[in-house]
């Protein structure tokens, strides 16, 4: 019978026999279960520190990218907070600017409006006047005509001829300071004209009905100027058939030529009129140029608050895309942690494993 072989000690570096034990013992004393624990924890202890220093440095450039995330989409907040403000400041300061605008229009337009009307009333007034000088006028010249028929009696239609002068020349005057009063009310309308925006086509049109209410004068004063023309000539015809008149001919004569000078004080109100029609002229062009300036400068101030809303639309969507970018890294970090995570724990598992089978 062949001798039997008698168990050796499992333990690391032991090569004690096992007499007398049973089969199921491996170890011949705690010392060499404890080194055989050790050198399989050893074992196994060595792929789970690998693991945890794959994790680690996996895990390095995921935190990095995280604080590289945090810090990019803390600056985008900034820089959309930043943009956000100053869009809406513009935005702000130019309806405030076109509210100023609006307002100084509305007053210079209100201003221009009283202005013209009080204009139109006192060239109406100055008509008025020049009409009663030429009724006047014509009343004189009734007068001289009855003061050559009746040469007897002509001291008396003198002294009434010279009553109606003096009247004459008393509402030529008043015709003169309305029209100097027009002429400054019209240098204030052009004035105020200057800051005019929405009512420029307005303006226009007053302007053109003054040209034709001045062209309509220059008419009047035209057909004046024709019967005064005319009067001349009757004049010049009586002095003919009054030559040998002396001392009351001279008095008839200087009559007339008060009644010269006051057709050249008409003239010169014609020449006012011109001029006063050639101001307004130039307050139309003035008014028209200051409401293109105006709407230039409504159009750029638009232009500037519609860059400021595509600037903030931009903000908005760079934003929109780092938080996309920032929320894809963050998922995808998150998959290689629950990765790490189900790999660790299976190492885990893999260590209680190997421990629950260690026998005692």
């Amino acid at each position: 019978m062949a001798p039997s072989v008698e168990p050796r000690c499992a333990g690391p570096g032991c090569a004690h026999t096992l007499p007398g034990r049973s089969s199921r013992a491996k170890y011949c004393s705690d010392a060499c279960r404890a080194a055989a624990y050790r050198a399989r924890t050893t074992a196994h202890a060595a792929p789970v520190a690998n693991a945890l220093l794959r994790v680690e440095d996996l895990l390095a450039p995921l935190l990095a990218a995280g604080a590289h995330w945090q810090s990019a989409q803390e600056a985008l907040r900034a820089q959309l907070a930043e943009l956000s403000t100053g869009a809406l400041a513009q935005v702000e300061a130019a309806e405030q600017a076109a509210e100023e605008a609006r307002a100084s229009a509305a007053a210079a337009e209100q201003e221009a409006t009283a202005a013209a009307n009080t204009a139109a009333a006192r060239i109406a007034a100055a008509e008025q006047a020049r009409q009663q000088a030429e009724a006047a006028r014509d009343r004189a010249e009734e007068r001289e005509q009855e003061a050559w028929r009746q040469v007897g009696e002509h001291e008396g239609a003198r002294v009434q001829a010279e009553q109606a002068a003096t009247e004459a020349e008393a509402r030529q005057r008043h015709a003169e300071a309305a029209c100097a009063a027009a002429q400054e009310h019209s240098d204030r309308m052009a004035t105020l004209s200057a800051t005019a925006t929405t009512r420029v086509a307005e303006l226009e049109q007053q302007a053109e009905a003054r040209l034709s209410e001045l062209a309509e004068l220059q008419g009047r004063l035209d057909e004046q100027e024709r019967q005064t023309r005319e009067a001349e000539r009757e004049r010049d015809q009586a002095r003919g058939a009054v030559a040998a008149h002396t001392h009351e001919g001279d008095r008839l004569r200087q009559a007339l030529a008060a009644e010269q000078q006051r057709r050249e004080q008409a003239v010169t109100a014609v020449a006012v009129a011109e001029h006063e029609r050639d101001q307004a002229r130039r307050a139309a062009a003035a008014s028209a140029h200051e409401g293109d300036r105006l709407r230039q400068a409504l159009a750029a101030e638009q232009l500037r608050r519609e860059q400021a809303v595509t600037d903030g639309a931009v903000a908005v969507a760079v934003s929109e895309q780092a938080r996309t970018d920032a929320e894809r890294a963050a998922a995808s970090a998150a998959a290689e942690s629950v990765r790490l995570r189900d790999e660790l724990a299976k190492l885990t598992a893999a260590l209680t494993t190997g421990h629950q089978s260690e026998p005692s």
